[in-house]
């Protein structure tokens, strides 16, 4: 079974029927991982019972841009799956509590965690993708929404501790540069979201470096991960620099001065030098 959710984007600087790329993969991606973790938490919920499996048929998701200011319309589910309206019901009913959650800028009882985060991101890819969108879902009315409007705020993780601003050090592993999100792994093997990163375009050469995260930090509980939202990121001083002292050479710095010091000049020695000299080495 599947079932058709449209959002349209009105006012976007594309033309219709058109969607920048990044913006389109953000707010694509956004759905999918949406859609997966709704249907799973559904799924998942004692009541229904349903295995794990009906997940990926239920959650499957194609997408398709049409004219109309461009309309988004994502088809939910696969085909060949049987009907399974107790799932699918429960599924579009809280897609819309979250729809009218986005609008109100107010999280509804009983979405999860997990479910918040891919809202969260959705919500941000909607507000760079247009000023006003429009959901669609049959059965109900239209929502209008101005994106300028939508906080992320009610979307952020309960449950975590937010420190002062706290220094992470660490190897910096992805970024996205539209939605200005990075992902460190610091020295203990613990991943941290770095979100809304200061002037990310600037720093996204250092993919795969050593680097220095400063911002408040929310420590995550169980398997969240550690989150800190506006982080500033720099290279590490190095610790010579700290120190007032010259960087030490690597080797092939070394190598390349000792090629280009002076030969050293030949010694002649006579026999009678040479015999003693080696009868000292031989004690």
């Amino acid at each position: 079974m599947t079932r058709e959710i449209e959002i349209r984007l009105i006012g976007h600087q594309s033309a219709d029927g058109e969607l920048m790329a990044a913006d389109a993969i953000n707010l694509i991606s956004s759905f999918r991982e949406l859609a997966y973790r709704l249907t799973r938490s559904v799924v998942e919920r004692p009541s229904l019972g349903r295995a794990p499996g009906t997940v990926e048929r239920l959650a499957a998701v194609r997408v398709a841009l049409r004219p109309g200011s461009t309309r988004v319309v994502f088809v939910v589910g696969d085909e060949a799956a049987l009907l399974d309206p107790p799932v699918t019901d429960a599924v579009d009913e809280t897609f819309w509590s979250i729809v009218e959650g986005v609008a109100e800028n107010k999280r509804p009882d009983g979405v999860s965690d997990g479910v918040s985060d891919s809202v969260d991101d959705l919500v941000s890819a909607l507000g760079k993708a247009a000023p006003q969108v429009e959901f669609r879902i049959a059965g109900r009315p239209s929502r209008f929404i101005r994106t300028a409007t939508m906080s992320r705020e009610p979307w952020r993780r309960r449950g975590r501790e937010v420190t002062d601003e706290a220094s992470l050090h660490g190897v910096l592993e992805m970024v996205d540069l539209h939605s200005s999100r990075f992902r460190l792994r610091d020295l203990a093997g613990n991943s941290v979201d770095l979100v809304d990163v200061v002037d990310a375009l600037s720093v996204a050469h250092l993919v795969g470096e050593q680097v220095i995260a400063v911002g408040p930090l929310a420590v995550g509980q169980g398997t969240q991960h550690h989150r800190m939202e506006g982080p500033k990121i720099a290279v590490p001083e190095d610790l010579a620099a700290r120190l007032g002292q010259a960087p030490f050479p690597n080797l092939g710095e070394m190598v390349q001065a000792a090629q280009q010091l002076p030969a050293v000049a030949a010694v002649d020695l006579t026999d009678e030098e040479l015999d003693e000299f080696l009868a000292e080495i031989r004690g």
